[in-house]
């Protein structure tokens, strides 16, 4: 919130370029068009216009972070605070713009395209933010902060913010010049004689700055600080566990969702199956679906859901493990930034399971397995598109896979052994193993006590003898910057002695 209304203040600082006046001019006058429909299309296209170039802009430049920098979510908001900081200063000392672009829209567009056009082209050109005259600090400091954040929420709110703020004032003077109006030309002739009033605005951008550099230290310091490492004790009772932006949720068992973030305790959830993004939470409760913020738990959207067995979500989806008719399981796609309805991604299997989702941004995961095979298969939600990423026939099983920048972690399970691998979603490696078990089932000697051994053998594994299975199983695993977030189950003790431990990865 606070960098969207720094964005809508660092748009509004913008009306006062060259670029800005020649605007109200261009639509004001419309060209000596006397038609007032003209006029207002060319407004409603020019505005549209920034709003789409604000938002290609500092959109792009989340999902550019995202997939540059590492998932160490306190690297990234120190990183933000700082730039966000930097740049506050300058503003609040009116130091003169640099880089500086001198550039201007084209002047030969407006006399060779319709208005509606020319202005739609100069609104894009306005709401990308960097092709025409710079007129704050903050437009620079808020295309690194969207970099830092590596959130498309964030960077969609700040580009459209920041659009809407380029084309306010032109909306609101343009059409003052016409029909014979003499306000628009005293509100411009203000503009121009009144530079306190760009300074004083750079001042509004260096408050608005401030607060988000004071916003994202905490979580810097948030994130760096609280969750449990490789070398901590495992949380017990625990199970299903989900990490991002700092923060660790998990499942108590026979309990509620709880909540790990900032300096203290954790915190028991208002619901169960919980899910973490980097910079929602989201649990299930009710019959409903709530995403809120994991810092004050202030809710931001529910959804309506029934029979959520498992949960997974990001800045911009939610998607949902639903059990169904005669116990068959579904996977259900919602979208937090458009009014699509729900949409099934995976399921009913006519026989087999669906595993736990894994979102990372607009790709999920998850397994399926089947009589014939197991398989991870990965999903693009905004266009559709499906692959596989491992399969396996009878004798291999994998489970429990969780995406993060470009990396998944998964267990394969095989009669021998039970593993926790790395590996790259682009590729069909088998990547790096980061931790190996037993399997848990016992193996046969192939031949009868005080008979003599020949020839036969009924358990061929390099990695373990004959006999009982390893005490441990593993369970559902998230997968954070520096750690895998492991759940253990051991054998013969109930559901109440499953506990999460840490891997490194």
């Amino acid at each position: 919130m606070a960098g969207a209304l720094t964005a809508l203040a660092a748009g509004l600082t913008g009306a006062w370029s060259p670029c800005g006046f020649s605007m109200v001019d261009t639509i004001g006058t419309a060209l000596g068009d006397v038609r007032s429909p003209v006029r207002r299309i060319a407004c409603w296209t020019f505005a549209l216009g920034c709003l789409c170039g604000g938002a290609a802009t500092f959109l792009g430049l989340a999902e550019l972070g995202r997939l540059l920098i590492p998932g160490d979510a306190g690297t990234r908001e120190a990183v933000g605070a700082t730039i966000a900081l930097a740049a506050a200063v300058a503003d609040w000392r009116g130091l003169k713009i640099a880089p500086q672009i001198r550039r201007q829209v084209p002047e030969s567009w407006r006399w060779r395209m319709p208005l509606a056009l020319a202005c739609a082209l100069y609104g894009v050109l306005l709401g990308l933010g960097f092709t025409t005259f710079v007129l704050a600090f903050a437009t620079w400091a808020l295309a690194g902060v969207s970099f830092a954040s590596a959130s498309p929420l964030t960077g969609l709110s700040i580009g459209l913010a920041f659009g809407l703020g380029r084309a306010l004032p032109i909306l609101w003077i343009a059409p003052r010049l016409g029909d014979g109006e003499t306000e628009g030309a005293r509100l411009m002739d203000g503009m121009a004689r009144e530079p306190r009033l760009w300074l004083g605005l750079r001042r509004v951008d260096a408050l608005g700055l401030g607060l988000c550099a004071v916003l994202m230290s905490g979580a810097a310091a948030a994130g760096a600080a609280v969750l449990p490492s490789a070398s901590e004790p495992a949380l017990p009772s625990a199970t299903d566990p989900s990490a991002g932006g700092g923060a660790l949720v998990w499942q108590e068992v026979g309990g509620t969702g709880m909540l790990l973030a900032g300096s203290g305790p954790a915190r028991a959830l208002p619901g169960s199956d919980p899910a973490l993004g980097p910079s929602t939470v989201a649990w299930e409760g009710n019959g409903e679906i709530t995403i809120a913020s994991p810092v004050s738990l202030a809710v931001s959207a529910t959804l309506p859901a029934s029979g959520v067995t498992a949960l997974a979500v990001s800045e911009g989806w939610v998607v949902y493990r639903q059990l169904e008719a005669k116990g068959r399981e579904s996977l259900i796609a919602v979208s937090l930034l458009t009014a699509q309805p729900p949409r099934q991604i995976a399921g009913p299997l006519p026989a087999g399971d669906i595993g736990r989702p894994s979102l990372d941004g607009s790709a999920v995961v998850f397994t399926t397995d089947t009589t014939g095979e197991s398989a991870i298969e990965l999903v693009h939600l905004p266009s559709g598109h499906s692959r596989t990423l491992r399969a396996g026939n009878r004798g291999i099983l994998y489970e429990n896979p969780s995406l993060l920048d470009g990396e998944v972690a998964y267990e394969r399970v095989t009669r021998c052994a039970q593993e926790l691998r790395i590996a790259s979603a682009r590729e069909k490696t088998s990547g790096r193993l980061l931790l190996e078990l037993p399997s848990t089932v016992t193996r046969d000697t192939g031949y009868e006590e005080a008979y003599e051994h020949a020839y036969n053998m009924g358990s061929v594994c390099p990695n373990r003898a004959p006999g009982p299975g390893s005490k441990l199983s593993l369970g559902p695993l998230a997968l954070s910057g520096t750690t895998v977030y492991l759940t253990e189950v051991p054998r013969g003790e109930g559901p109440a002695a499953a506990r999460i431990v840490t891997v490194a990865r």
